[in-house]
């Protein structure tokens, strides 16, 4: 019997829908989980801008006489092998002299590297003068390893306040060229060549990055030298700041008496692996972007 004849008049429910399942979703558990911020606590790279290329005056086509001084370890015979060698590759014709009476390393990578007959302090100024005469007759540019103890500059400095200035009126350009790290006493034999009158127009302090601690910036290794009288009035009088790399794969390269081209081109014996030649490689580029500046000054 229906219920409209039973007199009920509630109509029967309609029927449920079953309830559907959760559906776990993975990736929107994952997405509600915190994430840890690790990057305050990574390692950061230091990212130090290429140092600014100074310029010096324009010396091209002139007959220079060089002289590179510096005390030991401060990157001499590095700069001396490096500006010889551009010299050679580049068929230019070079005088080269090593004054260091103690340790002649210079000697050791070239061939016709003069050096004096004797270790007498005399003697060897006397040697100098005769040298630095024939370079200009000859109308050739020299370059000058002092070595890390000189005496022979200064002391002819000290006789001849005129030094320099005989140099140029005979006919020839001579530049200082000094090489320091990052010890204070590195300026030493600046402040004794300026003391003693031997400040030639070209003059340049090159500061070596070998010495800067791995992990510290410039200011930091350099930033009391650079900040001293000695360097300060240097500049302000005219000398060129300028910034040597590391060269890396030094040891490599010195262990070989090889040119640094011949290193960088696998061409010693035996030859360097892959990493040094492009640490060479990296460093030659470098050297010749961060010594533009004074280009034409050397041989």
């Amino acid at each position: 019997m229906s219920d409209t004849k039973s007199g009920n008049k509630n109509p029967a429910p309609a029927a449920k829908k079953p309830v559907q399942p959760a559906k776990f979703d993975l990736n929107q558990t994952l997405a509600q989980e915190p994430v840890f911020d690790v990057k305050p606590f990574t390692p950061r790279k230091v990212e130090e801008a290429e140092p600014m290329i100074a310029e010096g005056m324009d010396l091209s086509g002139k007959t220079k006489i060089v002289f590179v001084n510096g005390r030991g370890k401060t990157g001499k015979t590095t700069f001396l092998r490096w500006a010889a060698e551009r010299a050679l590759l580049g068929n230019r014709p070079i005088l080269m002299a090593d004054l260091d009476p103690t340790n002649a390393s210079f000697s050791s990578y070239f061939q016709d590297v003069a050096r004096p007959n004797t270790d007498d302090p005399a003697g060897v100024a006397q040697w100098m003068q005769r040298f630095i005469e024939y370079a200009v007759e000859n109308q050739t540019t020299a370059v000058l390893d002092l070595g890390g103890g000189d005496t022979t500059l200064r002391e002819t400095a000290a006789e001849m306040p005129g030094f320099a200035s005989a140099i140029a009126e005979a006919g020839a350009v001579p530049v200082l060229i000094s090489l320091v790290g990052s010890q204070v006493d590195d300026l030493a034999p600046i402040a004794t060549l300026r003391e003693r009158g031997f400040s030639p127009d070209a003059r340049a302090i090159v500061f070596n990055e070998a010495s800067k601690e791995i992990g510290h910036t410039r200011d930091q290794s350099f930033g009391r030298l650079l900040t001293s009288a000695v360097v300060v009035d240097e500049v302000t009088d005219g000398a060129v700041p300028l910034w040597m790399p590391r060269l890396n794969a030094a040891a490599a390269v010195e262990s070989r008496r090889s040119l640094f081209s011949a290193a960088r081109d696998g061409l010693t014996t035996p030859p360097l692996g892959m990493f040094d030649r492009s640490k060479v490689r990296t460093w030659l580029e470098a050297m010749d972007r961060r010594f533009a500046g004074i280009t034409s000054w050397l041989p």
